[in-house]
């Protein structure tokens, strides 16, 4: 049952997480967006060929691409592992400067990847992108990585935010400290989107809609690098990860326990023991269907991402995820009374 008053609790205090994080490693960055952390990372180094995870989004294509690398895709197994044996076949065939490697939700390990790239070719540049585990880099963290990077925004309420943590040096002055757009934009839909949370009128939706959509058309016109906002970071040092982590893992195995017998959807990921998933995957046949029917009873899931022709070419499993997946929100917003409403609404739906 639903409890109202009693005393404040305590969701917000600095646990000094990316603090920590940046100490792992001899250089560290934040940056305004994923996209700039991987820009940055890259910066100086050889422009050759790069391989990605087919299943990506197209942003994490676009720092390659805007500096004059052939970007390649490998394929990835069913649970979105990579597919060790085919991607050791492509570092042989196109001998890349730098492989791209991803833990999807935070349930797909990367270090069988990771040895073999560096059993392979040692010289090879090993990104990870860890923003669908962005709050577990303690427990992943691989010594055979070379760069660390992510987006924050995803999971946390900043306008914006990027990390880079590196073991090469990082040219700190392409980093530019204007303030754009994109940040404007994005700081004024958070403070519409929290009005609306308090007043449900149609006008503040709308407000918000329009400022992210205006913010998604600015960062899509302007690929430079820049500088992380004051106002994200000061939310980032102030954000109790500990908690984060709990509620996303419990909201995750909550979900789960109240969907799993759901027969419009299967469920991709068992609830896991350690890291914090990012969002709840769940795949469909019907997937454009049951996301419009979950629309209109106000639980609102993510497709991620649309792929490109090559990359689903090279990847049937990538193919097969773009065509099916609904990502359910699962993170720390929500409590156990959100959960188990969210459950209702999604198992009253028929197909």
């Amino acid at each position: 049952m639903r409890e109202f008053g009693s005393e404040f609790e305590i969701g917000y205090l600095p646990d000094n997480y990316f603090r920590r994080l940046t100490k792992l490693f001899p250089f560290h960055a934040f940056t305004r967006t994923g996209r700039e952390a991987i820009g940055l990372a890259i910066a100086g180094t050889h422009n050759g060929v790069v391989l990605l995870p087919a299943y990506c989004c197209w942003s994490m294509a676009l720092p390659f691409e805007a500096t004059g690398w052939t970007v390649e895709y490998y394929p990835l197994n069913d649970n979105l592992t990579v597919n060790v044996p085919q991607l050791v076949a492509a570092i042989k065939e196109l001998n890349p400067q730098t492989v791209l490697v991803m833990n999807y939700y935070g349930f797909s390990s990367t270090d069988a990847a990771v040895k073999a790239i560096k059993d392979t070719d040692e010289s090879i540049m090993v990104i990870e992108d860890f923003t669908q585990c962005l709050f577990s880099v303690l427990e992943i963290i691989n010594p055979s990585v070379d760069c660390y990077v992510a987006s924050v925004r995803k999971s946390l309420g900043v306008p914006d935010g990027g990390v880079v943590l590196s073991r090469r040096e990082l040219n700190m002055d392409l980093l530019s400290e204007e303030r754009t757009a994109f940040v404007e934009y994005h700081v004024e839909a958070g403070i519409k989107k929290m009005c609306y949370l308090y007043s449900a009128e149609a006008s503040d939706k709308q407000r918000f809609r329009n400022l992210q959509a205006a913010a998604g058309a600015e960062i899509k016109a302007d690929y430079h690098l820049y500088r992380i906002s004051q106002e994200a970071m000061a939310i980032i040092e102030h954000t109790d990860v500990e908690t984060v982590k709990y509620a996303r893992q419990k909201n995750y195995e909550h979900l789960y326990q109240l969907v799993k017998g759901n027969k419009n959807f299967t469920v991709l990921f068992a609830p896991g023991d350690n890291l914090s998933p990012f969002m709840f995957v769940a795949n469909s046949i019907q997937r454009d269907a049951l996301q419009s029917a979950l629309a209109k009873q106000g639980v609102y899931c993510q497709v991620i991402w649309p792929l490109t022709d090559k990359a689903k070419k090279v990847c049937p499993v990538s193919k097969w995820m773009e065509e099916t997946m609904l990502a359910i929100p699962i993170d720390q917003r929500y409590n156990f009374d959100d959960i188990e409403e969210m459950a209702e609404r999604i198992n009253s739906v028929v197909l």
